[in-house]
């Protein structure tokens, strides 16, 4: 497989008039072995060649194959910076030693070297239970800022505020993420979320609230290594899920695998996720998580994704969310032009605590539109929550109904 690559390259990329720039092929027909002496990139102002090695894990003297070439692609278009990257290797100095010239161009679709994003959604639900005030208004408002490559070093932020029609805040994520920084690998993430369960109830997994701040490692050829410390909270009253502890504080550590890519149209593949938060005050405590996702493609038109997530708190509580997601395209894929679809979102989930059980479900259907970086979403929601979170001005009566 190595030779064939090598070959390839030789016919596409060198230039047959120019024989220094040429690979060596040994009297046993065999292609020479280089190994990295330095990187060159061009066509783009939105990163430096320093921090692209730093974010590859790229050194002096690193091998030259077909797999760090085509991880190396795969994690540059990751960034969500570039529409393209084409990886050409040169002869360096020194025999045995190429230079690797990454020539990139820039995505129009994100807005300003800092590669701005941002998304509006706004959503008219309508409850089958009274579990959510229905003197609260029936329109929803999301919105959110996503920033890829703040600073120009690939600082990453990120937040969003869910908030109903009289400006109660129902959910919010503020999240920042620090670029690799050693030939390691390494990268660094810190991120506090929370939902109010009353009237996001498929937002929580067991705990409404989350801080973290997590290391993460690339494992070549199988995915992310995640270790640092986190805490989950419920925080009364109206953060907080009934029957979960109220607070879980420790190391944390888990290993992450997508094979996705992620765009405007879901790409085809799956993701894997597990997790521990190990609580040392009360090992009972102690949270396992697993999440499993998979998106597949129909007919050339239609996207298919489920999405399964399960929580236990030692064998005190469990928490299960699923999802499944059809994505209906009816505008062009080229992300230079605006991107549009029409999707249904069927979601449910349900907690065991005890003698306790919370039951919930939501199907949402609407249309997402794209354009230069932004992304607009109107819907409209059924949803019902569990009456066991209703809020206090809802009693329930001896019989079950409601007063």
């Amino acid at each position: 497989m190595a030779t064939l690559f090598y070959l390839i390259l030789s016919v596409l990329f060198f230039s047959s008039s120019a024989e220094a720039n040429k690979l060596d092929v040994g009297p046993d027909h065999r292609v020479r072995v280089y190994k990295l002496e330095s990187v060159e990139v061009q066509g783009t102002t939105r990163i430096s060649a320093e921090d692209l090695i730093a974010e590859l894990g790229l050194h002096k003297g690193s091998e030259l194959n077909d797999t760090l070439v085509m991880n190396s692609r795969s994690k540059i278009l990751g960034l969500g910076l570039f529409k393209s990257a084409i990886l050409i290797m040169r002869k360096g100095t020194a025999p045995g030693m190429a230079r690797l010239i990454i020539d990139l161009e820039d995505d129009d679709g994100v807005l300003t070297d800092w590669a701005l994003g941002g998304e509006l959604s706004v959503t008219t639900s309508e409850s089958i239970n009274p579990a959510v005030d229905s003197n609260s208004s029936p329109m929803d408002y999301r919105v959110g800022l996503v920033g890829r490559n703040l600073f120009n070093s690939l600082h990453r932020g990120s937040f969003y505020l869910d908030i109903d029609g009289d400006a109660n805040v129902r959910a919010g994520q503020l999240a920042y993420g620090f670029p690799r920084f050693t030939q390691e690998d390494v990268q660094f993430d810190a991120e506090v979320a929370a939902s109010n369960p009353r009237y996001r109830y498929l937002d929580t997994m067991g705990f409404a609230g989350r801080g973290q701040g997590l290391w993460s490692m690339t494992l070549p050829g199988q995915g992310e290594l995640l270790y640092g410390v986190a805490m989950y909270v419920n925080k009364k009253p109206n953060f907080a899920v009934n029957g979960f502890p109220d607070a879980v504080a420790g190391p944390k550590i888990a290993f992450f695998k997508e094979t996705r890519l992620r765009s405007f149209f879901p790409g085809e593949g799956h993701q894997i996720g597990a997790s521990f938060l190990l609580s040392p005050l009360n090992t009972e405590e102690s949270v396992l998580e697993l999440a499993i996702a998979r998106t597949l493609k129909f007919f050339d038109a239609v996207y298919f994704t489920v999405d399964a997530r399960a929580l236990a708190v030692a064998a005190n509580g469990y928490s299960f969310r699923g999802e499944t997601r059809f994505e209906v395209p009816f505008a062009s894929a080229n992300p230079d032009d605006d991107q549009a679809e029409f999707f249904l979102r069927l979601r449910g989930g349900q907690d065991f605590v005890g003698k306790n059980t919370l039951l919930g479900s939501s199907a949402i259907l609407g249309v997402r539109y794209h354009s230069s970086g932004f992304i607009a979403e109107l819907g409209l929601k059924i949803t019902k929550s569990p009456e066991d979170l209703a809020p206090d001005t809802i009693k329930k009566t001896p019989a079950g109904g409601l007063e």
